[in-house]
């Protein structure tokens, strides 16, 4: 004649195993063998609180819930431990709704960095093995391979002239292909009438979108009263829709056409003032020059060609040498 205690009452009996830091240890070193538990502190292991409150406002409880630091580290690392007698299909979300409960009280408290967390369960039933899936992603389905890492798009690096190519209505390539040379304002200019009949198929709503994309990158770049064209010009897209696109790219890429041209024409104007500058510095050095070779004292010479006084021993001593 066998007995079994309800499940309930099983887990129970065997969940005081696990809450004594050094059984605790004897799991994950001697019976699992991480291969970093060799490494763990034992007087660092301590019981945590194992009490959540999910997004619903409902009270969540772990079985057994440490925390642990490596002997080289500072950082604590937590460890789940789930104790059961019977086979739990939902073990994999349970334990993945732990993790992210723990994590976001972590969150709450603070934490600049999130801590690892070690997810396992002890099963010490004996009618049937243990089957269900130990991969925690496996609940994401056919999205198990990317849950866990992150992709880049680097805009930079994309064949967005290609990209292009694609449906008519869709906005991200336009941006993309734009957003390549957004510091360059003379290319930008050339990709905007490019990119023009694509523009002006656009959909109203990509069209609007369109219009805050280059409110934040086109419209910074002009001067105030050129600011007041360009609004004008977006109101009609805005009114009139995307068929008023091309006299929108016309017009903008003339403002920043006249942008160029203004930095242009300052940058003429800035040269020659420096080239002044830099005539009149050379002149008086060379009036300190003839000075030096005819006896004047450094003091004079600096007074009166009003070099620094430094500057003048530089030239006494470079003529000496």
């Amino acid at each position: 004649m066998s007995s079994s205690l309800p499940p309930q009452e099983h887990d129970s009996t065997f969940k005081f195993l696990f809450e004594h830091p050094k059984d605790i240890l004897f799991l994950v070193k001697d019976v699992i063998g991480y291969s970093w538990a060799k490494e763990i502190k034992e007087d660092s292991i301590e019981l945590a609180d194992k009490e959540f409150v999910d997004e619903t406002f409902h009270q969540k409880r772990a079985d057994v819930i440490a925390k642990a630091r490596l002997k080289d580290r500072e950082v604590y690392f937590y460890i789940i431990i789930e104790n059961q007698s019977t086979v739990a299909e939902d073990m994999p979300e349970r334990l993945l709704r732990y993790m992210i409960l723990l994590w976001a009280k972590k969150i709450r408290e603070g934490v600049k960095k999130l801590p690892a967390i070690i997810p396992i369960v002890t099963y010490n039933g004996l009618e049937k093995d243990w089957d269900v899936s130990q991969e925690i992603i496996s609940e994401f389905d056919i999205f198990k391979d990317d849950i866990f890492k992150y992709a880049v798009v680097n805009i930079s690096k994309l064949d967005a002239k290609t990209l292009l190519q694609e449906e008519e209505d869709i906005l991200s390539p336009v941006v993309f292909y734009l957003e390549q040379v957004r510091d360059d304002t003379e290319e930008l200019v050339k990709r905007l009438k490019e990119i023009e009949p694509k523009l002006t198929k656009l959909s109203q709503n990509n069209a609007e979108r369109f219009l805050i994309w280059a409110g934040n990158v086109i419209r910074p770049r002009l001067v105030k009263e050129d600011k007041e064209k360009y609004d004008e010009l977006a109101q009609r897209v805005e009114q009139g829709g995307s068929r008023q696109m091309g006299e929108f790219v016309s017009n903008v890429a003339k403002l920043l056409d006249e942008v160029q041209m203004r930095k242009f024409n300052e940058g003429k104007i800035e040269g020659k003032i420096e080239g002044k500058i830099e005539g009149k510095i050379e002149g008086k050095i060379e009036v300190a020059k003839k000075m030096i070779r005819r006896g004047f004292s450094d003091e004079d010479i600096a007074e009166l060609t009003e070099l620094d006084i430094e500057k003048v021993k530089e030239l006494r001593k470079e003529l000496i040498n």
